[in-house]
């Protein structure tokens, strides 16, 4: 897995995770500049200023965030999803419990709760729920992968068994080099044509 300025990537995966902050309306909050958190919607949209409506809030401080989700902005679908659980802000740090939900950053002066995903003893939390997320693509790009590197390995095999076949070695041989028996080889290859002579009957 790699790090990215937004977020999380992974080789075979065209998905990008990150933490997003939750405001008690619903709506939603990542990056920003100092003490505010720029605002976006549930779809994953950034509220940009209305030129036509100068009263519009496109930032929000840090101490209207309530608690936190992961996001995944899934880039082949065109999609953004918010992923639970929700993660809770409480305002003592005795009664922070990551089991629980229960997420301190700090009292309402601070800008902690914009960088929560920075801190190294939750990372791995919100990491490994996004993982869940991005699994079932990361198995199919590694079955992708490796059926094709099973082709393309199966076609040197068929040609080298047209070469050994070319040159006169027997089934027998071919065989015992593969790991099966004569029949098995010949059952194998013989149905490839011309490519691998079909050699003396038995051989």
């Amino acid at each position: 897995m790699k790090g990215s300025t937004m977020g999380w990537f992974t080789e075979g995966s065209d998905h990008e995770g990150y933490v997003v902050c939750v405001f008690a309306d619903g709506m939603y909050g990542s990056g920003g500049k100092h003490r505010q958190i720029s605002l976006m919607t549930p779809e994953g949209k950034t509220v940009w200023m209305d030129d036509t409506d100068p009263d519009s809030v496109v930032w929000r401080p840090p101490s209207q965030v309530v608690g936190w989700k992961v996001a995944c902005s899934c880039e082949p679908f065109n999609k953004h999803v918010i992923l639970d659980p929700f993660w809770t802000r409480v305002w003592d740090p005795a009664d922070e419990d990551f089991t629980g939900g229960r997420i301190y950053a700090g009292d309402p002066s601070s800008d902690d709760p914009e960088y929560v995903s920075d801190r190294e003893d939750l990372e791995p939390l919100f990491i490994e729920r996004w993982k869940q997320h991005v699994a079932p693509d990361l198995h199919v790009h590694t079955i992708s992968t490796l059926g094709d590197q099973l082709k393309k390995i199966e076609a040197q095999l068929d040609a080298a068994v047209a070469a050994a076949r070319a040159d006169g070695l027997s089934w027998d041989k071919i065989g015992r080099a593969y790991g099966i028996t004569r029949q098995g080889a010949r059952k194998r290859w013989d149905a490839l044509g011309p490519g691998v002579p079909a050699g003396p009957e038995g051989n």
